[in-house]
């Protein structure tokens, strides 16, 4: 079902963002934009993460020892005055000790709740704080935490960049066979918005590694690949600069056939066939938190964020685009000459 959601946003971002002619003023993209990254940042960072009582034992010898566990209505039975038996929406039953077993009761015979606290045994949780529980949620993802949320925002970055890129590839290839201006303008504008958008994949990135692995920068393949890629395209940049018209625009477009292809070899195959740090390599047991096949109750809560990020950041980079192509086609009317 996730992967359905994902083809439906990337879908839809796309039919949005593209419809009729770039270099046309078009309202729907900007409110577009606006609205689902609106959207989804809101669902990204608001809702809680919630856990099982699985993940508080899994969490309790690693980096992310406090879990939000959600107990259904009527998912506690009262042993004493501190110790419940709770289950959670997983099905997982332990003992839970709390200040008030009573209180904690007689909420939970009206309304699901969120117990807060750590595993101290494998059938014992130890709760410092309950809340009610709001109707969205987000699951919570093994050693990541709170730190998860910022997936929401790292992967449609990357994926903004490497449309970008290969929309820069089809136009060069416009251009190159009906030697249009606009063409060559559309494929500049998208690189240089694709490359805005790998910074910020790449610097939401080395945030995230900062607080999971330690070090902004770990050598790592991943990292490297997206440090290479950006490094391809600054010398698209300059090979634009430094070649004097009319060679320019063919060579540049010739130069962005090739390297889309080092873009799609980098951002996909070279750090899923080495050994990597990042979800997904070669030495990985799974393919990353987003597209793991594994289900949970809040599993589809997830994906339905995820994809509305994904269709806002593809909507984002057909606005910026329009807007950048639009810039420089004003600007070459004005000083007489192509970017």
């Amino acid at each position: 079902m996730k992967f359905l959601f994902y083809l439906l946003a990337l879908a839809a971002g796309i039919a949005l963002g593209f419809s009729g002619r770039l270099l046309r003023r078009t309202w729907w993209r900007a409110i577009g934009a606006v609205v689902l990254v609106g959207v989804g940042i809101i669902g990204a960072l608001q809702p809680p993460i919630v856990g099982t009582f699985r993940d508080a034992i899994l969490e309790a010898k690693g980096s992310v020892p406090t879990v939000t566990v959600l107990i259904p209505q009527g998912g506690a039975v009262m042993l004493n005055d501190t110790l419940l038996k709770c289950t959670d929406y997983a099905g997982t039953e332990v003992l839970c000790i709390v200040r008030n077993a009573k209180a904690v009761m007689a909420e939970l015979q009206h309304t699901k709740k969120l117990l807060t606290g750590h595993s101290i045994s494998h059938n014992m949780f130890l709760v410092t704080s309950f809340d009610s529980a709001p109707v969205v949620m987000l699951p919570h993802i093994p050693t990541l935490g709170e730190k998860a949320r910022i997936m929401y925002f790292h992967v449609p970055s990357a994926w903004a960049g490497f449309l970008a890129f290969v929309v820069t590839m089809i136009f060069s290839v416009r251009y190159l066979r009906r030697a249009r201006p606009h063409d060559d303008t559309i494929a500049y504008g998208s690189a240089l918005v694709g490359t805005l958008f790998t910074v910020l994949a790449y610097i939401s990135g080395a945030i995230w590694a900062k607080f999971n692995w330690g070090k902004f920068f770990n050598w790592d393949t991943r990292e490297l690949s997206v440090l290479l890629l950006l490094a391809i395209y600054a010398a698209y940049f300059v090979l634009r600069a430094n070649t004097p018209a009319p060679a320019r625009y063919r060579l540049a477009a010739v130069y962005a056939i090739v390297a889309s292809i080092a873009a799609l070899f980098l951002i996909f195959i070279v750090p899923r066939i080495t050994v990597s740090l990042h979800p997904g390599s070669k030495d990985d047991v799974n393919i990353g938190p987003i597209l793991s096949p594994e289900q949970d109750a809040l599993d589809l809560t997830k994906a339905a964020v995820f994809s509305i990020m994904l269709a806002g950041f593809t909507v984002l980079y057909s606005w910026m685009l329009s807007i950048t192509a639009r810039y420089h086609l004003l600007r070459q009317q004005i000083l007489g000459h192509m970017p």
